[in-house]
């Protein structure tokens, strides 16, 4: 991961035309003239940065803790995420490379942007901050935000997730109504055509997040009807596409590290029991299991469980040929925002309204934006197979967003999962499936249901969810304004 995050963070050259480009030619950052930094040089690493960030190190957190993931048979790497377990020391490279990297660049791209005034690159600076934010934010609940990168401050206050998002908010809304027509943005990896309008699409999705978030704790509605009024929602997937490629440093960030590259070849990750149990059951086979998952060496989907790596399992599952590993490529795109999340978000809003019709509407975009992302055909008879209800809107919504975000992001799965609480618990634990050694009954998996592992972090214990990420050594060592960690059950400002 150092290795590919380096290379990534050299990819600063100014005046191309295509993010292909970026990924071909290095440029030393660590010690450039200072009359030469351009925001075209900076952002597209900062961008890049938060790229790596999001579909490595969180997303590979998440989806062990939204039960997508599990460990592949006899390896140990992420064990212990798998027993929902996440430290204040694993926590510390997702806070480094987007606080203290990201940010600071984008920090530094806004206020040569003010200076400049050059407000479509303000814009687009602000979209990034907003969205690195609130991944901070969904992590770790509070940190640093109204005194962060005040060189001058060496123990900022740590803000509280709420004022943060609404800061958030105050910050889109402003570097949207600052536009001056005819700016022009720079070249960028999500959006190499230099389109304005798509940058200002973009910021209307954060602002929706943002919003569908905060309307778990408070009444939004107002604003979020605006954004439905100002029509300006992208139509498509927000991501970084057609930039990867088959080349050490070049490839997908999760690829690239769980296939060959660097001279090495890991399979660690494999598909969990909840994530296959609940797309494919005696009744009905979701058709995305298929683009997602690879089949076991028997040509059969089989996934496995949390907590433990069957070390000591009977001979049919002794081998990593028994599991279903993911299907990964190179060129995989890094989707920042989908339009399936967007119209879950509207589902939600329409749901919250008792508008059971529009509900209904943006539930089933949201499928058929899964499924077409996906690549697959049947959104219809998947809606049919599980509709709309408006008596249990947010099973019915949150139960169906984990799923297509198991494709997406599972660092978004997992923020969802611990916001909707869906999937919920159900009765049956890995200890009842697997006791440790010999054999495997699989069989008692209750479908659509998460399940406590077979071993499980003590401070986080049977049926339930890790809340939170323990705040990172790296911002709490040094700053004497640094607030007692709450613990892992306590919820995310939105989770309570």
């Amino acid at each position: 991961m150092k290795k590919y995050i380096s290379i990534l963070f050299s990819v600063l050259v100014l005046g191309l035309t295509g993010c292909k480009d970026y990924l071909d030619i290095n440029y030393d950052p660590n010690s450039p003239a200072e009359e030469n930094l351009t925001s075209e040089m900076i952002l597209p690493a900062a961008e890049m940065n938060i790229a790596a960030t999001y579909a490595y190190t969180l997303h590979i957190l998440g989806a062990y803790n939204a039960q997508y993931y599990a460990q592949q048979f006899g390896t140990p790497n992420y064990v212990k995420y798998s027993q929902f377990e996440v430290s204040a020391e694993n926590g510390s490279g997702a806070y480094r490379q987007l606080f203290q990297r990201a940010l600071s660049n984008l920090n530094t791209v806004i206020k040569k942007a003010d200076a400049d005034n050059e407000t479509a690159v303000k814009l687009q600076a602000t979209v990034l901050r907003a969205f690195a934010f609130q991944l901070l934010v969904d992590a770790f609940g509070e940190l640093p935000y109204s005194e962060a990168f005040d060189p001058e401050n060496l123990a900022p206050k740590y803000d509280n997730g709420q004022d943060i998002y609404e800061g958030l908010i105050k910050e889109l809304d402003a570097a949207i109504a600052g536009l001056k027509a005819g700016d022009m943005v720079v070249t960028s990896f999500i959006f190499p055509d230099k389109s304005v309008d798509e940058w200002v699409s973009f910021a209307y999705a954060e602002k929706l997040k943002l919003l569908s978030r905060l309307s778990s704790v408070k009444d939004v509605s107002a604003e979020i009807q605006a954004i439905i009024n100002e029509d300006k929602l992208p139509a498509n997937d927000i991501e970084i596409a057609g930039c990867w490629s088959d080349a050490n440093g070049q490839a997908n960030p999760f690829y690239s590290e769980e296939r060959a590259t660097w001279g090495r070849v890991t399979h660690n990750v494999i598909a969990n029991l909840a994530l296959v149990g609940t797309l494919q059951t005696d009744a009905y086979t979701d058709p995305r299991l298929a683009a997602w998952i690879l089949p076991n060496g028997d040509g059969k989907f089989q996934g496995s469980i949390s907590g433990t790596n069957l070390s000591t399992v009977e001979d049919k599952y002794a081998s990593t040929a028994a599991w279903c590993e993911l299907k990964l490529n190179y060129n995989t795109p890094v989707i920042f925002i989908s339009r399936a999340e967007i119209d879950f978000f509207l589902a939600e809003f329409y749901a919250r309204k008792s508008d059971a019709t529009n509900a209904a509407y943006a539930y089933a975009d949201a499928i058929a934006a899964s499924f077409a992302s996906a690549g697959v055909s049947g959104a219809a008879a998947h809606v049919a197979q599980f509709p709309y209800d408006q008596s249990k809107w947010q099973e019915v919504i949150g139960l169906e967003k984990w799923k297509a975000l198991a494709g997406i992001n599972g660092f978004e799965g997992y923020t969802e999962a611990r916001r909707l609480d869906q999937p919920a618990f159900g009765t049956v634990k890995a200890s009842d499936m697997y006791a440790g050694s010999g054999a495997l009954d699989l069989t008692k998996y209750e479908p659509g249901k998460l399940y406590t592992p077979f071993q499980v972090f003590n401070q986080v214990g049977d049926n339930k969810l890790l809340e939170r990420f323990a705040y990172p050594e790296i911002s709490t060592s040094r700053n004497s304004n640094a607030p007692a960690f709450p613990g892992y059950l306590e919820p995310i400002f939105w989770g309570k």
